[in-house]
């Protein structure tokens, strides 16, 4: 493939990327982080996970994920609850509001990436099939 179409190519793919990551994060007066968006998402696919599992999963310290769940705690996105086996085990469980703001902001994740993807031109497009098959 010409060098020319791959450079173009990732202008269009980066474009759309800073166009996806405008607002995407911010829901009604929150202004959830990067690493609590994925851990958000992350909880709420997993059903449930340990403090611990998630310091691990995301290669950060508890500390780090007590705050950010402290956080999503406050705004109602998550609860926390001792484990029945062992009390010194917390789980993390999303609520309805977590689910919530992950169907909305993935509704309008889909909405920004057809719009970002709608820009590129026949060419362009063509050139992106063109990279994504070979």
């Amino acid at each position: 493939m010409e060098d020319s179409k791959i450079d173009q190519f990732l202008t269009h793919w980066r474009y759309i990327n800073r166009y996806l990551r405008e607002g995407r994060l911010a829901y009604e007066d929150k202004k959830v982080t990067r690493l609590q968006w994925v851990l958000l998402r992350h909880v709420g696919r997993s059903g449930q996970c340990t403090m611990g599992s998630l310091a691990e999963h995301f290669n950060v310290s508890m500390s780090t994920v007590s705050q950010m769940i402290d956080r999503l705690e406050k705004w109602g996105y998550v609860r926390r609850l001792t484990s029945v086996q062992d009390g010194r085990v917390k789980m993390v469980f999303i609520t309805e509001k977590g689910e919530k703001i992950i169907r909305e902001a993935k509704t309008a994740y889909h909405q920004q990436l057809s719009n970002g993807l709608s820009r590129f031109q026949k060419m362009s497009r063509k050139c992106l099939l063109d990279f994504c098959s070979d």
